[in-house]
């Protein structure tokens, strides 16, 4: 592992060691954990994604098709997947929800922001936006077994990480640029997003009740999934029709990161299992402190 991507490891689960810290010694509980999700959600993680399109606001609007083209190759394949090793595994709907949606906000924009550069943030903000729309559809579908009513997908979908992926969209394609004091702002906000991101991690991870999750072993079973399995499908199915690089690879790891916290979110509201889901996220966050090094290495 290079000296780089070994410096930004450390830095980034050093973070999430800090979060331990603080949650166990409750000087951050699970009130304070959602007070600063909710400002990580609503502020810091919007300007980080406006200030990769400000950084990019010359970026060749083929680049920008290309990679809105995979990243929706990717979600039409992922469900596919999941149907099959859902049935094979017999799991829960639930599980096809943990297995489809990875924590691209928490974890993928700043793990690829440090290791790729603050141009590849861009990239993870087309990620998000269509993973945004995936979830919010194909997501609610899942759980109901049939569509909720257009209003109330449109609802769901006018969230501030969708609307600053959109606004970086059009950023990127009408070649905007901004004054230097408000590209100033933007960047210096967005620059809270890595290290608030993992802190709050780590303080989540202190809350896990370990002796719940033992009782379930099929949450290992998707762990390894998750993890292991479908970056290293992801991965087959891009390299021979893009290539090896750099978008091939964000791809690679942004489909190998934990499971989303939006998960449970999407199961609270829509009938789906709240605990499975937390535990899920949980128990893929554990493992990934090793397989998220260990895939960065390989790439």
């Amino acid at each position: 592992m290079g000296t780089e991507l070994m410096n930004s490891m450390f830095m980034l689960f050093g973070l999430m060691a800090v979060g331990y810290l603080c949650g166990k010694t409750e000087v951050l509980d699970a009130t304070a954990n959602a007070k600063l999700s909710g400002f990580l959600l609503k502020a810091t993680l919007p300007a980080t994604i406006l200030n990769s399109a400000v950084s990019q606001s010359s970026m060749n609007l083929r680049m920008v098709r290309h990679v809105t083209l995979i990243a929706i190759g990717v979600f039409i394949l992922l469900p596919i997947i999941s149907k099959i090793l859902t049935q094979v595994f017999h799991l829960s709907a639930t599980y096809q929800l943990t297995l489809n949606y990875s924590n691209l906000g928490f974890m993928g924009l700043p793990i690829i922001s440090s290791v790729y550069g603050q141009e590849s943030s861009f990239f993870v903000a087309i990620f998000m936006m269509i993973f945004n729309i995936h979830i919010f559809t194909f997501g609610i579908i899942t759980l109901q077994g049939k569509p909720g009513s257009l209003r109330t997908m449109l609802k769901n979908l006018c969230t501030p990480g969708v609307i600053s992926a959109i606004l970086a969209f059009v950023i990127v394609l009408l070649h905007i640029h901004f004054p230097t004091p408000v590209s100033g702002l933007i960047g210096s906000l967005g620059s809270v997003t890595t290290p608030l991101a993992m802190i709050i991690i780590g303080s989540q991870l202190a809350q896990v009740r370990f002796r719940e999750i033992l009782m379930r072993p099929e949450l290992y079973v998707m762990s390894l999934l998750k993890l292991a399995v479908y970056p290293a499908i992801v991965y087959a199915v891009l390299r021979p029709i893009i290539g090896p690089g750099m978008i091939t690879e964000i791809a690679t790891v942004l489909m190998g990161l934990p499971v989303a916290a939006n998960v449970t979110m999407l199961c609270s509201e829509y009938g789906g299992d709240v605990s499975l889901s937390a535990q899920g996220t949980c128990v893929s966050t554990l493992f990934s402190l090793l397989t998220v090094p260990v895939m960065l290495s390989i790439l």
